[in-house]
């Protein structure tokens, strides 16, 4: 419908606030039949921009009975849609866990808890389908890979094709403070991170996924030295050893524990510089150690991580510290914790902190009450986000989440030092009236670089883009329509918005009215 300038276009429906936006709705949560109570738990402080992130790992999806293809399949499809439901916005799914792939790779083996067996082919990519379905519900997704563990197992890696990186380089393993390899265990073997070519193989493999998927960001665990690297003295490997002793290798004569620090900060300066020349909107982010220099167990004088360094080179975009303590925790307190990283560590950089969700299910010592007051202690400090660890703790939380501070979609923070630029502007919508329900469709603007729509309604103009419960839904660039049940709006406006892969906001379109006659 084209209108004359100066006039809104205008629809009649039925009376009723607009309480909640109707989608598909998973049938094993029916998130869908709690929207009529959510307003007694809504949180006016709740950002309409925030992070809202979930972890969905390798053994999340493939604990299923007798390897069942479909049963993951089932798992991956229904955790993205329930998480979309309860209005996360950002999936980091697993890829890599130790030198394997759970995605269709020249590069590394299919990953054993997919069929049993390293290598299995399962027949399907469960990356290329997980994409697909956090895209069809609005979610970002990013490949999420464990950096340097390059096995797990007591028993070495059978022979595969492609072979296991362990396999073919022995050498490049971790060693003791004699030199000596360290032993295979039930966890990680890990190569070193002192190896130039460790660091070549891992980044090849991101640049693979980067190049063959589109994926929204490149997600770095296990980014550091093994656990108490510091007291054990890893890694003092002949590669390592020689480099550090040589003048190419440790230029600036920097001591061991510095030199070893500067390995980690080398790989993902050159993950940045590779991954983001490749495809520069790519988020690249990384999960670190929730304690920076505090207390015993920290990331900076443990592990070797320094990602304040990162953010002040400007090769990290956004970091998830694993704060996995209770506020009440004597000694890394999780809202204290939390702070620092964001007020002090990270510069113009994002903390997005992490949730260990996971403690506080089938706890005789913590409730979800304490996930609900991390989230308002976060929102209080003017936190960017969160990240949940990981999804089977959330399987029995969405509905609290949807219910309580995640009534309201949010949009992920931008990101303006990879663009600053300002997407076009959405134009020709449209509203048709069907028996049950209501389409509202646009026009996506000529720019390229928009990735995805914000939906917004309000009684009056203009309308607020900041206040969350304006905030309706946000789409993917390849859906240019939404659907409301018949009975769900009610006279006020609605406006659509572009964004850019940095999340940048075009200005609001042309809004479209509804008037809703009295009763």
């Amino acid at each position: 419908m084209n209108h004359p300038s100066g006039l809104l276009p205008t629809i009649r429906l039925n009376p009723r606030r607009l309480l909640f936006v109707i989608r598909t709705i998973l049938p094993v949560i029916a998130i869908a039949m709690l929207a009529s109570c959510a307003t007694l738990r809504r949180q006016p402080a709740a950002p309409a921009t925030e992070a809202r992130g979930v972890w969905l790992s390798r053994f999340d999806y493939c604990t299923v009975p007798d390897f069942d293809q479909d049963l993951i399949r089932a798992y991956i499809a229904n955790t993205i849609q329930a998480a979309a439901e309860a209005n996360i916005n950002m999936v980091f799914f697993q890829v890599r866990g130790s030198g394997d792939a759970y995605y269709a790779s020249d590069l590394e083996p299919w990953g054993p808890l997919l069929t049993g067996n390293l290598g299995g082919d399962p027949g399907w990519d469960p990356l290329e389908y997980a994409i697909d379905e956090a895209h069809a519900n609005g979610l970002e997704l990013h490949a999420w890979l464990n950096t340097f563990p390059a096995w797990r197992g007591v028993e070495p890696p059978p022979e595969t094709v492609p072979m296991s990186p362990l396999l073919q380089h022995p050498d490049w393993v971790i060693t003791d403070s004699t030199g000596q390899p360290l032993p295979l265990t039930e966890g990680y073997t890990n190569f070193s991170p002192g190896i130039p070519e460790v660091h070549n193989h891992i980044i090849a493999v991101a640049l693979d996924i980067a190049a063959r998927y589109e994926v929204d960001g490149i997600h770095f665990d296990y980014i550091r030295y093994p656990e108490w690297a510091n007291v054990e003295r890893y890694s003092r490997d002949s590669i390592s050893v020689a480099r550090f002793n040589s003048v190419q290798g440790n230029s600036a004569r920097l001591d061991w524990d510095d030199w070893q620090r500067e390995q980690v900060t080398a790989f993902i300066t050159s993950a940045y510089n590779s991954l983001t020349s490749l495809k520069p909107e790519l988020k690249i982010s990384a999960a670190v150690i929730g304690s920076y220099v505090k207390a015993g167990w920290n990331a900076y004088n443990v592990v070797y991580q320094d990602p304040r360094r990162w953010s002040e080179l400007g090769k990290i975009d956004f970091i998830a510290p694993m704060i996995y303590w209770a506020r009440n925790s004597p000694s890394q307190p999780f809202t204290t914790r939390a702070v620092e990283w964001q007020e002090h560590y990270l510069l113009d950089r994002y903390s997005f902190a992490g949730i260990g969700s996971y403690r506080y299910v089938d706890s005789d010592k913590y409730t979800w009450a304490e996930v609900e007051g991390q989230i308002n202690d976060l929102r209080k400090h003017g936190m960017k986000g969160m990240v949940f660890f990981s999804s089977r703790s959330l399987e029995n939380h969405w509905r609290d989440l949807v219910t309580g501070q995640f009534v309201y979609p949010a949009k992920i923070p931008a990101m303006p030092w990879k663009d600053n630029t300002i997407p076009g502007v959405p134009v020709g919508l449209q509203l048709v009236q069907g028996r049950d329900e209501i389409t509202l469709t646009w026009v996506a603007p000529e720019s390229s670089d928009v990735r995805r729509f914000c939906i917004y309604w309000s009684e009056n103009l203009p309308v607020d883009q900041s206040k969350a419960e304006s905030l309706i839904a946000v789409t993917h660039d390849d859906r240019l329509e939404w659907r409301f049940n018949s009975n769900s709006l009610a006279s006020g406006y609605l406006v659509v918005t572009s964004l850019n892969a940095a999340w940048n906001e075009s200005q609001p379109s042309r809004p479209i009215r509804i008037l809703v006659p009295d009763r």
